[in-house]
């Protein structure tokens, strides 16, 4: 409908739908908390706190805030909404098994990259600055705990939903398949990398910053790859799960346990990192000839 708008548009476009789908979602959990405080006499404050409801609205507002604007991009900018979120490849089985093993193997490293981003330390004059960030680190600390921490089997099936097959679509759809696809021009690593940056800072975790920078760039040279969205979704869902699972198993945060011992996470970093590289070049390897990226330039 609207494929002949530039990369300015389309980028002004998105941001103006994503706007305007974060009021809904703001709305939608205003209302929901209510009619929540409602039915449960609490107060509406109160309500956000509750695992129940912010597992509920976990839900709607990722389907609200990034699958909603995927979906209306690809419909105004391709005539073939599958085309434009990168739905339309078969999906090359080799591929996925490496694309999957790398976002095991690189654990390790980004355990070890998220110990020295906890480590940041702002100078005297932005103190303030550091303090609310390390108050929204600590908030979302709890939060997290509060959802994940649980011995009930059925509620952890409930939070690999929530918080690790709903955001992997949802998000990739919206930053692989649509932001990215955007700002890709001829450079689509470079495109990756923006776009991880954008992805990292969406989530407003200071002290985690850097390690989803990694991984975000990890789903976006897949996309590079493969041309398949299904590959970054499976990635995406696969790095979630385990976080998951490490919480329902050991109450913790499986990156937390791994780099306890610096000594140890550093030369199992160095390994980690190299492993998954050579993983990632591998794929490179197997896709680059077929879909030739870097000489195309990709239009939503």
């Amino acid at each position: 409908m609207f494929n002949h708008f530039g990369t300015i548009g389309k980028l002004a476009s998105l941001a103006l739908i994503t706007l305007v789908c974060l009021l809904i979602a703001l709305v939608v959990g205003t209302a929901g908390a209510m009619i929540y405080a409602k039915l449960s006499a609490t107060t509406v404050a109160q309500t956000f706190s509750y695992p129940n409801y912010v597992r509920l609205y976990q839900i709607l507002s990722s389907l609200i805030i990034f699958l909603i604007p995927a979906l209306v991009c690809a419909w105004l900018f391709d005539t073939n909404i599958k085309n434009g979120l990168y739905l339309n490849t078969q999906t090359n089985w080799k591929s996925m098994l490496l694309a999957l093993t790398a976002m095991i193997t690189v654990i390790p490293f980004t355990a070890y990259i998220t110990e020295l981003n906890m480590q940041l330390s702002l100078p005297d004059c932005m103190k303030g600055i550091e303090e609310w960030m390390r108050q929204k680190e600590d908030r979302a600390k709890i939060v997290t705990e509060q959802i994940l921490i649980t011995d009930n089997f059925w509620l952890y099936l409930y939070n690999i939903i929530v918080l690790a097959l709903v955001p992997a679509i949802s998000e990739e759809l919206f930053f692989r398949a649509t932001l990215q696809k955007i700002i890709t021009q001829h450079r689509p690593l470079l495109a990756a990398v923006i776009t991880a940056v954008i992805f990292s800072a969406f989530h407003l975790q200071f002290y985690g910053f850097l390690p989803r920078v990694i991984l975000g760039f990890m789903l976006g040279f897949m996309i590079v790859c493969t041309q398949n969205i299904r590959v970054s979704i499976a990635a995406h869902f696969l790095n979630n799960f385990v976080a998951v699972t490490a919480y329902y198993i050991k109450g913790s945060d499986i990156t937390n346990n791994i780099s306890e011992n610096t000594a140890v996470s550093i030369s199992i970093a160095i390994i980690s990192a190299a492993l998954t590289t050579y993983l990632l070049l591998q794929l490179w390897g197997k896709n680059v000839k077929k879909h030739s990226p870097l000489k195309k330039t990709e239009n939503l």
